[in-house]
This record gives structure tokens, sequence and C-alpha cells, in this order.
């Protein structure tokens, strides 16, 4: 077999005649990720036919394709004519382009489309069977979700995702633009997937299948060894692209890159933060939101109408705010109908007061020194709205069918809504349509003249499962991948703010990696097991995380280690801050702490655990980050223990560290000498540093 082979001091890639990925592997650890010759992949191809929608197209079974080495360490593979188990030769033409950078490669592939057939879908690259390293147990893929890192095994076990009537063997899918990459891994080393674009130009998903199956299907193991019944035991990776080429278009598909790593899964991601430094530039802000500060998210209404607060009886919270430091109310639920109810419009509801008392409500607020952002939404039209079917389903986004996509909505309150009887069905819109996108600016522009100090936008990070707009009328490529529009929308809503409000602040829910740099603050809710991807990507994004409970030490915890906003939610969001004094006072102390070390935590740069050396019997329950402040390079280490009886004693050392280590804390706030050691107890945290 005759061998094209990419090779630096990192990376060894071995490509055969008929353009599979026969060899890949990480020379600094030895781990051969993929070395099976049998198993090896090329692409492959969906192009439906009238009467066969599953009709594909397999690298494997073309003729080689023309080979060309424009540059030294570039491959360029050429198929010129492919064919399918149920067509003649298609005039399609595949060309896949393979450039080995310093840290990995670069993938890139174009589909000219001469045939009478749309490329619906296309595989590639595809590593037909990744190896785990040496004695690696669990391994896992990880990706991002929510701001935060997922982690999922894949193997010992391996969970079909996909409906095991769906799919011939166990299957999981990541990807979408809040996973821009995945790392297949463990704590040792990994290998990094990534989609190095920043249009959203089409849907980009990491495709993970277990063959042959598995072993026990309760609990999902994966069967030991190379073979199973005969059967070659290995997992696929495969990169899906949508292009949707119609006949004769030619469609450059997203470039992506894949790199091997050593270490945790920070060393994966960083990956990913070399390329983002290349495009990321941060949007404007309001400078409010840059010191040390919290803030309250207040909801007034729901779609079962409990009208819990007039305009006019704002006022009351936003002196709570400024007599407990709160800088910030979020209002929820001030619009027609409440909090996800007759979106998109944002008139005021007439049942609450007039816009004029809101309008007072929000300047006596601002006069305390608490601003006022308003809650926004333009992912969908509420179906129940009488005018959705003359005014707006026109906007919605279609479905390959011609049919509008329906998300099930959300219950509030009642136990016929509870038990989901009569939920508000919400539709998505499609965010392609200039003429949507001018409406939505129109209701933006109506928090503006309230007087409001920013907006944020709720569920701006997905389309309730809606990836592609068919519909001909909306002026788009059909179809269209809806999250283009993302970037589109937030630019005329700055345009509308450059004019009436410059230092307007745009916020929005978990914003995906390519919003902010749309939007300067994100919003979001932390789990126990919350790994800061967002934050490690971006140290010094606006990221904000919600506490709600009535003595919610660890949720503040987090916030200090990974550098986030408190935004304060006494009864789920629905209560003033004495709702809760212990969490209050306790938040108070923390923020207090960050702000007097400012320099140490919260103007300095978060480096996750990187350089950290930290020992513990628990160390399950702790979280932990590293922040080195500009200009100094001194560290400091922020430990949150998060067991609810146990204390835990740690060590703590730098790599390379010079000088003794001291500690603060919120309860004993004057920096003291540790050594290096120290004792925290149950639900608190410390802070060691380099004096």
């Amino acid at each position: 077999m005759k061998e094209f082979i990419l090779r630096n001091q990192r990376l060894e890639a071995a490509f055969d005649e008929y353009g599979r990925l026969v060899r890949l592997k990480n020379r600094k650890t030895g781990w051969k990720i993929q070395e099976r010759e049998a198993l090896a992949l090329s692409f492959a191809m969906q192009v439906p036919l009238e009467g066969r929608r599953n009709n594909t197209v397999y690298g494997s079974e073309q003729q080689p394709p023309e080979l060309g080495q424009p540059a030294d360490n570039v491959l360029q593979f050429t198929w010129k004519g492919l064919k399918s188990a149920y067509t003649g030769l298609l005039d399609i033409i595949f060309t896949a382009r393979v450039t080995l950078h310093m840290r990995g490669l670069l993938f890139e592939s174009r589909v000219e489309n001469r045939s009478p057939y749309t490329v619906e879908s296309v595989e590639y690259p595809c590593l037909g069977a990744v190896e785990r390293p040496e004695g690696a147990q669990p391994f896992y893929r990880m990706n991002g979700a929510y701001c935060r890192l997922m982690k999922t095994e894949l193997a010992p076990h391996f969970a079909n995702q996909m409906g095991y009537w769906g799919v011939d063997y166990p299957t999981q899918l990541a990807g979408g633009p809040e996973s821009p990459f995945v790392l297949v891994g463990n704590e040792e080393q990994g290998l990094y997937v990534g989609n190095h674009d920043t249009t959203c130009k089409e849907l980009v998903q990491f495709c993970f299948v277990m063959k042959p199956g598995q072993e026990d299907s309760l609990r999902f193991t994966v069967p030991a060894g190379r073979e199973a019944d005969g059967k070659p035991v290995h997992m696929e990776l495969k990169v899906f692209h949508f292009p949707y080429a119609a006949p004769g278009e030619t469609v450059e598909a997203s470039p992506v890159f894949a790199g091997a790593y050593e270490g945790n899964w920070e060393r994966g991601a960083d990956l990913y933060k070399s390329w983002r430094s290349t495009w990321f530039k941060r949007p404007p802000a309001p400078s409010w939101i840059k010191p040390v500060h919290a803030w309250l998210q207040l909801h007034i209404n729901s779609p079962e109408d409990e009208l819990r607060c007039r305009y006019q009886d704002l006022v009351r919270y936003g002196r709570s705010c400024a007599q407990n430091g709160i800088r910030a109310i979020q209002l929820v639920g001030w619009n027609t109908g409440g909090q996800d109810r007759a979106y998109p419009l944002h008139d005021t509801d007439g049942r609450l007061g007039t816009a004029g008392e809101l309008r007072q409500a929000i300047a006596e607020i601002q006069q305390m020194g608490v601003k006022v952002v308003l809650f926004n939404k333009y992912t969908w039209a509420d179906r129940s709205l009488p005018q959705f079917r003359t005014r707006f389903l026109q906007y919605a986004a279609k479905d390959p069918y011609g049919d509008y996509r329906v998300h099930p909505g959300y219950q509030y309150q009642t136990p016929a809504q509870l038990s989901d009887i009569n939920t508000r069905r919400l539709v998505p819109m499609c965010m392609n349509s200039a003429q949507w996108r001018d409406f939505c600016c129109g209701e933006f522009e109506k928090s503006i003249d309230l007087g409001a100090d920013g907006i944020l936008y709720d569920e701006c990070q997905h389309h309730g499962g809606a990836f592609y707009c068919f519909d001909p009328s909306h002026g788009h490529h059909v179809p269209a991948n809806i999250y283009a529009g993302d970037h589109l929308l937030a630019q005329d809503f700055r345009a509308v703010a450059e004019k009436k409000k410059p230092d307007f602040l745009f916020a929005g829910e978990a914003c995906y990696d390519l919003e902010l740099r749309d939007y300067a603050l994100a919003y979001f809710r932390i789990t126990p097991d919350h790994i800061p991807l967002q934050r490690y990507l971006d140290p010094y994004a606006g990221l904000m995380a919600a506490v709600t409970g009535f003595n919610d030490r660890d949720a503040i915890n987090l916030c200090l280690v990974y550098r986030y906003i408190i935004s304060y939610e006494p009864y789920m969001f629905k209560g003033s801050p004495e709702d809760f004094p212990r969490t209050i006072a306790y938040g108070r102390m923390v923020d207090a702490l960050r702000t007097r070390y400012s320099n140490l935590l919260w103007d300095a740069e978060f480096t996750g655990t990187k350089g950290l050396l930290l020992e513990s019997a628990q160390k399950e329950s702790l979280h932990y980050s590293v922040f080195i402040e500009p200009g100094t390079g001194r560290r400091a280490a922020a430990i949150a223990n998060t067991d609810a009886e146990r204390p835990a004693e740690v060590k703590v050392r730098f790599e390379l560290q010079t000088s003794n280590l001291w500690f603060f804390s919120p309860e004993e706030p004057d920096g003291k000498v540790c050594g290096g050691s120290r004792v925290i107890p149950p639900r608190s945290l410390a802070v060691l540093y380099e004096k």
C-alpha cells in the first residue's frame, strides 16, 4: 500500500492512495489514535434520491482520487465522479485538503455539485477506529453546553443517545454552536477536533459510533478486546457537515482542526483558545458591569397571570437592592402576558400599570444607584397569540416539508399548566429573515425607550431543536442555518442602540462562544459538577450564575472560584433580597473579599488549574482555580470545599514557586502566612497566594 505521510514533532498522519486516514499518532506520548488500516475511512456523502432518501456515497467505494501536493505539509485528494449503490456515476467533485500545522491537522473540503440531486450532508474527516491510550479507563468525550463542559463516557461504557430504533449501532452526537469542538480522552491526554468557522454557515456535528454494539445493554459496556463474535470492536468518529449543495452549486465546508494534546481537558481547550485569539474581539460594554458587583433577578408575572407586582411598586425592590449592595435588577415578566407568553411582543402589560409608570419606576431605581435590565426574547413566537397565524407565521423557521417547528414551551404555577395541559407552545423563528429582524428591532427599541440600562436576551443560545429554515420567501439560501442569523440580529440591535443609547448593555442566556462577540454578559445556572469551560475560554468575559438557596454558600463560593457575577434569586427569582438574609450576608462577604483583592481575584487572569499542584484526600469535593495578577505574575489559588460535613485539608504549591504562600478567606480577610497547607471547613473557601 502506498502511503502519504504528514509528520512533525507532535503528530504523524498517514493516508493511503484512496484518501483514507490509516494512521494517526501522538508522537509526544506514543498514543496510536488510529492504527487499524482495515477500518480506516475517507469520507461519506448523502445524496437523497426520489424514493430513496438514504442514498450514501461511500468514499471507500470510489476510484482512487487524484493526489495533489501543492505545498509542503499539504495533501489534496480530489474525487471526480462519485457513485453509490443506487445510482450510476454522479457528476460531483469532492476535494479534500489536509494541512499539517504545528499543533495539528486542518481538514478543508469542497463539494462541486453538477448532478441533478442535492448533496445534503458530508462526513469529513472520519476516523474509522479511535483507539484508547494504553490503560485509559475511563475514556470520555467532552464538549461544551450551557457555558460548561459536559463529560460523556465512551469506554468502558458507551450509551446510545439516538434511540435504538433509529440506528444500527450505539451512537452519540455533539455539536452545533454550543459545542464548537469535542475532546476525546482522559486526564492524561486526548484528541481535539474542532469546527474552525465563525460564520455558522452550516451545522457541524461530531458523531461517535460504537461497533458492533454493546456487550451488555443494561450496563452499556463496550466489548473487551478487539473482537466480539468475530466482528471488530471499534469506535468511529465522523464530522457531519450539512452543505445542502443544490444542483450547480459549489460549497466550501467549515474547516475542521484535529490535534493531540497532553494533560487534562484544559490543554485540549487551549487548541480552541489559540484559534479563538485570531478572531475574537470583545464587544463594547458599559463601565458599570466591569467591577465586582451583584444582581437580583425578579419575576413579576407568568403566563398564568400572577401579576405579582405593579410597575410603580418596583421601587421597593430597588431600595432593597441599594441597601444590600446589589448593583442591578434583571426584570422578568414585565411584558404583556408575562414570562414566556405573547412573544415576540415586548409591550408593557396594562394590568401591571402603564408604560409611563414603568419608565418612572426605572428612573427612580436608577437614582438609587441600581441599574435595570429588561428580560427580552426573540427566539420564538407564542403560538397562542391571536395574531400568530396572521402576522408571525410567515417568519417562522420551516422544515423541509414546509411546516413550522414547535417547541413544547414551559410550565408555570397552576396544576393545569404544571400538568402540561394548557402550556403555550412556542414556534422558532428564522433569524435569517431580514423582515423578521426588522420587526425584532422595533420591539427591542421599546426597552431603550423605557429607560432600561440593558436587555438580557433569554434563550439566545438555541433555537429549540431547529437548525435549518427551508422557507424560500425569507430571502436566504434554501435551506439556511438559523444560527447564522444570530449575529445579524445582534448587529441590528447594536445599530439601534448606538443611535439612542450607546452604553446600553447587551446580555444573554448562556451565550455560545461566537455570541460573546456581541453580548458582553452571559447568565446561566450551575450544578455541583460544574466545569467552567466558558470561563476558561474567556478569562475576562462577563459571566453570571444564579444563586437561589436560603444558605447558598457553595454556589457563592463557586462564583468566586470561577469569577462569576452573583445573581441573587430568592424563591426561584420571585422574591426580595431580605427573603434570604444568610445568603445575602455571605454573598456580600465574598464580594467584599474579591473587591479588596480584585488584583488577585477579579482583574487577574483566570487560568483554570494550570501550574497548581494540589493534594487532598477529599479532592472530589473541591473546586479550585488559579488566577494570575497582571504585571507581577503573582498567582492565587481559590479553593472551595463543597462537602457539607467534612473539612478538607489541602496542600498547595505552584510550579516554580519561589516564595511562601499566604491565605485569606471571607471569615479571615486579612492575609496570613500558611506555608501552603490549610484546612478548609465544610462549605467554605480559602485563597492561597504568593505574597
